[in-house]
């Protein structure tokens, strides 16, 4: 599927919203006991971004990538304002050849954790070897890093990073409300995250 490595206008107002969701399936027994089913190992993120009171050139920019994208068609990327950032996420070990890693985020909860492949790095990445930076090209479009660090070493990462995610209606619509003649976007603007 095509893909824009562009990001959408970042300039959200109050009121934008910012989530993700699971889907389970729960089975209630006649004894009421449940039994419960993941069905999806990840969620999905689901944005519902407020636009209000844009300068006209920035609204512009949101309806030209509603164009551009053909509605719904194509995905694009989007800073997640609750959650962008990496902090010396381990995301595996030397073997002291060159080798390619994953970028990754881990979720810690008790004995619990979750793992998420960060696939929208935004440059300037920086990745360390034991805790001091080393050399590493790292794919912007894919999250792939690759590197040459010691055996055994532990790496790490810290950085921002984008979603891909594309318009979840293929209808966009705006009013005139002064004399100006300068039309507002009248709804939220509603994205879903895309699976890479």
């Amino acid at each position: 599927m095509t893909f824009n490595e562009s990001r959408i206008l970042d300039c959200v107002a109050y009121g934008s919203e910012f989530g993700h969701r699971y889907n389970t399936r729960i089975n209630e027994l006649r004894s009421g006991v449940e039994r419960r089913n993941g069905e999806w190992a990840r969620p999905l993120g689901i944005y519902s971004i407020v636009y209000q009171n844009l300068k006209q050139d920035d609204a512009n920019t949101v309806v030209a990538a509603h164009h551009a994208c053909m509605g719904r068609l194509i995905g694009f990327r989007l800073k997640d304002w609750s959650d962008y950032q990496a902090d010396g996420e381990v995301i595996g070990y030397g073997t002291g050849a060159s080798q390619q890693l994953q970028l990754t985020k881990t979720y810690l909860f008790g004995s619990l954790s979750s793992v998420r492949n960060i696939y929208k790095p935004v440059p300037n990445i920086t990745v360390y070897e034991d805790g001091s930076p080393i050399a590493a090209s790292v794919n912007y479009t894919t999250g792939v890093v690759t590197l040459t660090a010691t055996a055994s070493a532990e790496i790490t990462w810290s950085g921002e990073f984008d979603v891909p995610v594309r318009f979840e209606d293929d209808e966009m619509s705006f009013s005139i409300d002064n004399r100006s003649g300068q039309y507002i976007l009248n709804n939220d603007v509603q994205l879903v995250e895309i699976r890479v």
